[in-house]
């Protein structure tokens, strides 16, 4: 009896008033996400998808393989992309800081962030523009200021402040010498032997050959009388190329996933630029 009385003195019970969907209905984890922060299936899938992006940096870095580097860094994006669409902006934001930190442990936070930074960055973007249905020639226009700010821009800035050199100084020396460097190119000499004058003779002697090199003359010669015009048009176009590059692998990558790694928590298909 006495076994019996205290079993039934400490065991607890539903009250009969108490709605049954507050005490037996978990809470929502995606309310619970927007107000306390990321849940956590969406922190495990972000820590496997970061790893899967440091380890590619890892691989381009230690292993530079001519061809191979330009092959792996074409695929960094995606991890960022997949995690995005699934699990939102701020889950590839959350998961582009921690993949810096990691990163930083292995090769030092300079590479780490030159790299980290611009495929993060250029992922979550990616994701952000197909789910706001932007136009791929847009996406590819804003991919490319945040690719120049980020990838071209410190570096160009980390070694003109090493080297000690004045751009402004540079760019009005090459400004004013233009057309005496154009001319001496006449004089290039290879192993002591003389190239320039054979070759400009060569040329010249047809016609068409003598349209191609005043033609190239005179665009030379408006880069070099233009140099910080010039700069920036290849940084433009090196960006614009790169980012163009990296949005097509990222299409292409992602529609041959499998189709449960391209639905949301909720079991929708998520896709990335729809065609049509």
């Amino acid at each position: 009896m006495g076994y019996t009385w205290n079993v039934r003195q400490y065991s607890t019970t539903v009250p009969s008033d108490a709605p049954p969907d507050e005490t037996l209905t978990p809470p929502d984890s995606a309310a619970t996400s927007r107000g306390k922060g990321l849940d956590v299936r969406t922190i495990t899938e972000s820590a496997l998808l970061m790893d899967v992006t440091v380890l590619l940096v890892l691989l381009r870095v230690l292993f530079p393989v001519p061809g191979l580097q330009g092959l792996v860094r074409l695929a960094c994006p995606i991890p960022f992309v997949l995690l995005a669409l699934r699990r939102g902006t701020r889950a590839g934001l959350v998961a582009t800081v921690a993949s810096f930190v990691l990163l930083s442990c292995f090769i030092g936070p300079i590479i780490a962030a030159q790299n980290i930074f611009v495929f993060g960055g250029l992922g979550t973007l990616f994701a952000w523009a197909s789910r706001h249905r932007w136009r791929p020639s847009v996406t590819v226009i804003v991919g490319a200021t945040l690719y120049g700010l980020l990838y071209l821009l410190p570096p160009f800035l980390f070694g003109l402040y090493v080297l000690r050199i004045n751009l402004a100084h540079v760019l009005n020396d090459v400004h004013k010498q233009a057309n005496t460097f154009l001319n001496s190119l006449s004089h290039l000499r290879f192993l002591s032997i003389r190239l320039g004058e054979p070759f400009v003779a060569f040329f010249s002697s047809f016609a068409l050959g003598r349209t191609v090199l005043d033609g190239l003359h005179g665009i030379a010669l408006t880069m070099l009388t233009h140099p910080l015009t010039t700069l920036v048009v290849f940084f433009t176009g090196y960006s614009l190329i790169n980012v163009w590059a990296y949005l097509v692998v990222g299409i292409e990558l992602f529609r041959r996933l499998p189709d449960e790694a391209r639905r949301d928590p909720q079991g929708r298909t998520v896709d990335f630029f729809p065609l049509g």
